[in-house]
């Protein structure tokens, strides 16, 4: 899921220091299996926790920030995971267990192998910070509601 969370608007913002980050280097996985490494900053709000940022940092370049559903990579951890832009799976790695990750857009696309352990650890900080059945109290839905209304209100001349 890349850009909007689904229009629905944050109650509040919550302060830096109380969202859960993991900083690490992913590899990026080139044509005949080249891996180049990569930064990556996975962020968590928890005024928005059915969605974690990530952030790739190449080397040279500017940075990328996908937005991606925090079931879709937790599932993805274990399982098959998501459709579309985003896909998560879990496969071995170079290190160990991992997770690979495929990003596509209309530009271009990117298949990265992550640590499974460290990504699964940081998600489960998230889950404590903010449970699956309570991700929709966050949410502002009256405003969502209010504006789904306003788009669909008669025009006037």
């Amino acid at each position: 899921m890349d850009g909007e969370q689904s229009g629905l608007r944050m109650r509040q913002t919550t302060p830096e220091e109380d969202r859960p980050a993991l900083d690490l280097v992913v590899l990026r996985v080139l044509d005949g299996g080249t891996r180049r490494p990569l930064r990556a900053a996975f962020r968590f709000d928890p005024c928005a926790p059915m969605v974690v940022s990530l952030t790739l940092s190449p080397m040279r370049g500017p940075s990328v920030t996908w937005r991606i559903g925090r079931e879709l990579l937790r599932h993805g951890l274990h399982d098959e995971s998501g459709e579309g832009d985003v896909r998560v799976w879990a496969a071995p790695g170079e290190e160990g267990r991992a997770a690979w990750m495929r990003l596509e857009s209309r530009q271009s696309s990117a298949l990265l192998e992550l640590p499974a352990r460290a990504v699964s650890r940081w998600l489960a900080a998230t889950y404590l910070r903010v449970p699956a059945h309570a991700e929709g109290r966050a949410l502002d839905w009256d405003g969502f509601l209010t504006s789904l209304c306003d788009d669909f209100a008669e025009p006037t001349d």
